[in-house]
């Protein structure tokens, strides 16, 4: 489906990519609003345009977003399931979604988030990937670092690329890491960074990481997505590498992140779907 801007809420989890959408459609002079989740967001900048609502005050958000006549809603940023150290107090419409999708919390990522993305649909919005609201935030296909994988064959870029997807069928995660061909690492659902800080704690040194969208997934919601932070992790752990999904990765501040693998002598190479 071609993408046509309308006005669109941004539904701002942690991290900086939620404010790098605004800013790019800001840029563009296209209209939205930044709806920052209580429960997740970061501090949104006062020059772009928002509101601050609990995303356990789902009719509320429904309400600032009609109001605002946002018609397009993307998801962005990092959210994390009720529980542990995330405690909702949901309204009536956030109490009976989680009524109605219980056993689903239970369940793998992709399962959740093409419920949310019904529940919005449901209540009269497009949902839409941030690669459709931001396509400059997008991996491009090959090197993106001057540094290369001095180590490693291109067939052994594209196993790691592979291997990457055949975890993602699994719905547990979209990132593995692999040391001589071998996955030593699988991303469960706290993320790659926690997978990484694992890795960093067992001997051995080498490998790469490799992340990509999961064969099913739907392209609106939750992307993979890294930032200099992954960069900083990878190296920590040891490891030589990134190898990403070309065109479907987010890169969140692509300069930033190319500078800091560089610095730290890691390599970042985008590989396209349909060359693995």
């Amino acid at each position: 489906m071609k993408f046509s801007p309308q006005k669109v809420g941004i539904i701002a989890g942690g991290g900086a990519l939620p404010i790098r959408i605004a800013e790019a459609c800001q840029h563009r002079g296209d209209p939205y609003l930044v709806l920052a989740t209580d429960e997740f967001a970061d501090e949104i900048p006062a020059q772009l345009a928002s509101v601050r609502i609990p995303l356990s005050k789902l009719g509320r958000a429904f309400s600032a977003l009609r109001q605002s006549t946002c018609r397009d809603v993307v998801f962005a940023g990092q959210f994390e399931r009720p529980g542990g150290r995330v405690r909702f107090r949901p309204d009536f419409t956030a109490a009976w979604f989680f009524v109605r999708h219980l056993t689903a919390f239970r369940r793998g990522d992709d399962t959740l988030h093409r419920i949310m993305a019904r529940e919005f649909e449901r209540a009269g919005f497009r949902v839409v990937s941030p690669l459709d609201v931001a396509p400059s935030l997008a991996a491009a296909g090959g090197y993106l670092t001057q540094t290369r994988a001095s180590k490693y064959e291109r067939t052994d870029l594209l196993h790691a690329f592979k291997a990457a997807k055949a975890h993602g069928r699994s719905d547990e995660g979209q990132a593995v890491v692999l040391r001589q061909g071998v996955v030593v690492g699988r991303e469960g659902r706290r993320g790659t960074d926690a997978m990484l800080r694992e890795i960093s704690h067992t001997k051995g040194k080498g490998g790469i990481l490799a992340k990509a969208m999961k064969p099913d997934q739907i392209r609106a919601v939750d992307p993979p997505a890294i930032g200099a932070s992954t960069v900083e992790a990878a190296a920590t752990a040891g490891l030589d590498g990134l190898v990403i999904e070309a065109g479907s990765t987010v890169i969140v501040d692509l300069e930033t992140v190319v500078a800091t693998a560089d610095r730290l002598g890691l390599f970042i190479y985008g590989v396209h779907t349909v060359d693995a």
